[in-house]
């Protein structure tokens, strides 16, 4: 009867270790999946975040052609001012420079 009794409690652990073993296989395969999930999640949450700030780039660039079409135009709008403005101070420059050189009467 102590054989029987020996006998059931080494069946017992043998058991217990075959199911920790078990346990430590399915933890292992559980962990591996779980990061495998995570690594998934973050790629694809990294690839969304990259998307939506090209999303976000092309729409800031968008919105700003308008502005900078009228900056280009009113800059060049000022150039044009600024030309017509030079050519009449050219021509009094001119004058004077004459007025000077000729003397007020004509005479050098």
């Amino acid at each position: 009867m102590a054989l029987d009794i020996i006998k059931d409690i080494v069946e017992a652990e043998a058991k217990a270790d075959e199911m920790i073993k078990n346990a430590e296989a399915e933890a292992a395969s559980l962990k591996a999946d779980a990061e495998k999930r995570s690594e998934a999640i973050i790629a694809q949450a990294k690839q969304q975040a990259k998307a939506e700030l090209n999303s976000a780039a092309d729409k800031a660039v968008d919105e700003s052609k308008e502005a900078v079409a009228k900056i280009a135009q009113q800059a060049e709008l000022d150039c044009k001012n600024i030309r017509e403005a030079a050519s009449l101070k050219k021509e009094e420059a001119i004058k004077a420079v004459i007025g000077k050189v000729v003397g007020i009467n004509g005479n050098s």
